[in-house]
């Protein structure tokens, strides 16, 4: 009884900040609807429109980022279309499409030079530190913050320059760096005053109190926590205020396990409502480990699942498929709006040259000219049409993305595109048509394959092959591959997971042969039955790890890959108990003499 009455209250509250929200929204279309003129307060409204729905209804969202972005062109409106790019940057980070949102953000900065608005470049530049924070790298998302804190105390902007060091703040905390946590606390608490505002308040009362509950001074760490609660209530910010019953929950360590409880069902219905996946996650996780402390299976198996439950949502193959396609989408309609503005200004274009032929016309201008107008207008037709024939290339590459993006690096699929139509270019038909083909067969199996979570070992393998086939003819067969199968296997009913192995092949590739001058490249992948374990080795011949990293950070300072991190988890998680240190081992191999001779890879994964 006590546990529906928390969830009525904390449902009554998100409807009542739903409703408010609803009406701001509904008061701005109003506005729309009696104020026809397309002018900048027009456009700056519907911004608002689309900033606002940018985590309710992205549908709506993205309809008004268009039309944003749409009217700032044809006005010629540089403010506008750094407002649009702002709309598009958030839209991508919602999705976890963080580089993409980045570029949104840069697009925005550009825009926002051109029309002296520096208050957007601040905005920019928060952001994609925000983005660079939740990618965990910390440092560049301090070096944009610092630049952000310049443009806002130029402006006065206080809020703004409260908003940068709670964010610095986040980064030491994450780093534990605690005394640079709280001097950034205290620095950006004094904007935070003048600004007054609850928003920006209970987040800095948030970040002292579990400052406080670090440093065992639990009275004071609860006193801030219920002051950001306090404040976060007043202003319904229910992100806030599920951060403060989260905060509660993990660094009050005296609380006893019953209010621990009815403090974290507030947080996780308040998830819930606000489709919060990550919170709804970390929030169930919480009780099922404070039920699992009082002894309570039940309970503490039931909030796992919903646990896991959030947690496989929000990082499915599913998941990630669904929001490559939307962004798939979303960049579609924005290069078709581009191309109608394109269009019109090939009209305009045509219009001139018409006039000009005319006059050229009446003076009588000699034949020679006049068929060096013709053959200029032939070209400008071509080029046309090469630019139509671009953007469908473009829609082609996009649309085979859409599933690959869950499980392998973009990058290979940006070169695999490359290589198709560099052969469509060299008019190299046959070549571009086996590419072609291959990529489309390696599409549909990973397509087929992400219905289940697991799949027979040949199947995967087949897969494997199809994608070292097109990396050889990408490579123009610079390495040769061969596959040892323990007979066992080949023959048995043994699954695993998809394209397990998939990212240690491409760094050997990529990293390894790639790079390499020498003649007899060589790539080999061994599976075998190493006890209750299928044991993946992954060998080649190319320039070792240490020459990569040398390579790497010359010419790919900023590059930081996660797929083989994404890999381990993936190798720990379906090891579950049986999962050790040693099933991923990576081994530089050396000649005689002690010359890098390539790289081992071990993976192991156990056998069902």
């Amino acid at each position: 009884m006590v546990k529906n009455c928390i969830i009525l209250a904390a449902f009554s509250c998100c409807t009542f900040t739903v409703f408010a929200q609803n009406k701001f929204i509904d008061s701005l279309v109003q506005w729309i609807d009696q104020h026809p003129k397309v002018d900048s307060q027009y456009i700056i409204n519907l911004h608002k429109i689309s900033y606002r729905c940018s985590e309710n209804d992205v549908k709506k969202s993205f309809s008004y980022y268009e039309k944003v972005a749409a009217l700032s062109d044809s006005l010629h409106f540089n403010y506008g279309k750094s407002l649009a790019e702002i709309n598009l940057g958030i839209l991508l980070s919602n999705s976890a499409n963080y580089e993409a949102s980045n570029t949104a953000y840069f697009n925005a900065i550009d825009y926002a030079d051109l029309s002296g608005a520096l208050r957007l470049k601040a905005i920019s530049l928060n952001n994609i530190g925000d983005n660079f924070k939740v990618l965990k790298d910390y440092d560049k998302c301090r070096k944009y913050m610092k630049e952000a804190i310049i443009i806002n105390t130029k402006l006065a902007a206080w809020r703004g320059v409260a908003i940068n060091y709670e964010l610095l703040h986040q980064c030491d905390l994450e780093e534990k760096l605690y005394a640079n946590a709280k001097g950034n606390l205290e620095a950006g608490m004094q904007f935070a005053l003048k600004s007054n505002e609850n928003y920006i308040l209970s987040q800095f009362n948030l970040g002292f109190g579990k400052l406080h509950a670090i440093g065992q001074h639990f009275d004071s760490a609860e006193y801030y926590f219920s002051l950001a609660l306090q404040q976060s209530k007043a202003q319904n910010e229910l992100r806030n205020e599920y951060q403060a019953y989260l905060a509660q929950a993990k660094y009050l360590t005296g609380l006893s396990p019953s209010k621990k409880i009815n403090i974290l069902h507030n947080a996780l219905v308040i998830a819930k409502k606000i489709t919060y996946l990550e919170g709804q996650a970390n929030a169930a996780l919480e009780l099922s480990n404070v039920y699992d402390q009082l002894k309570n299976k039940d309970s503490s198996l039931f909030y796992y699942r919903v646990h896991r439950s959030a947690f496989d949502t929000l990082f499915s193959e599913h998941n990630k498929r669904n929001t490559i396609i939307h962004e798939s989408e979303w960049m579609i309609k924005r290069k078709e709006i581009e191309n109608q503005h394109l269009k019109e200004l090939a009209g305009i274009q045509e219009k001139k040259i018409d006039i000009k032929n005319a006059l050229l016309l009446a003076l009588a201008i000699c034949v020679g000219l006049i068929m060096g107008i013709a053959f200029f207008i032939h070209s400008s037709i071509q080029a046309k049409k090469k630019r139509m024939e671009s953007a469908f290339k473009q829609k082609i590459a996009e649309t085979q993305m859409q599933a690959l993006q869950s499980q392998m690096n973009p990058h290979f699929i940006f070169n695999s595109l490359n290589s198709i139509e560099n052969f469509m270019m060299k008019n190299e038909k046959r070549l571009a048509s086996d590419y072609l083909n291959k990529f489309a067969r390696l599409i549909r199996t990973i397509l087929e394959s992400s219905r289940n979570e697991l799949l027979p070992l040949s199947k995967d393998m087949e897969a494997l092959q199809l994608y070292i086939d097109l990396q050889q003819l990408r490579f123009n067969n610079k390495f040769c591959y061969q596959t040892i199968i323990e007979p066992t296997l080949q023959n048995g009913d043994y699954k695993v997971p998809s394209l397990i192995i998939q990212p240690y092949v491409e760094n050997a590739i990529e990293h390894g042969i790639a790079h390499s001058e020498q003649e007899d490249l060589k790539l080999t992948v061994t599976v075998s039955l190493a006890g209750d374990f299928i044991q993946y080795i992954i060998e080649d011949n190319g320039i070792g790890r240490l020459q990569s990293a040398s390579y790497n950070s010359q010419n790919k300072p900023y590059h930081k890959s996660v797929g083989l991190k994404i890999t381990e988890n993936r190798v720990q998680i379906f090891n579950g108990v049986q999962s050790s240190p040693g099933d991923i081992e990576i081994t530089d191999l050396y000649t005689q003499t002690g010359e890098p001779a390539g790289t081992r890879v071990s993976v192991k994964i156990k056998a069902i």
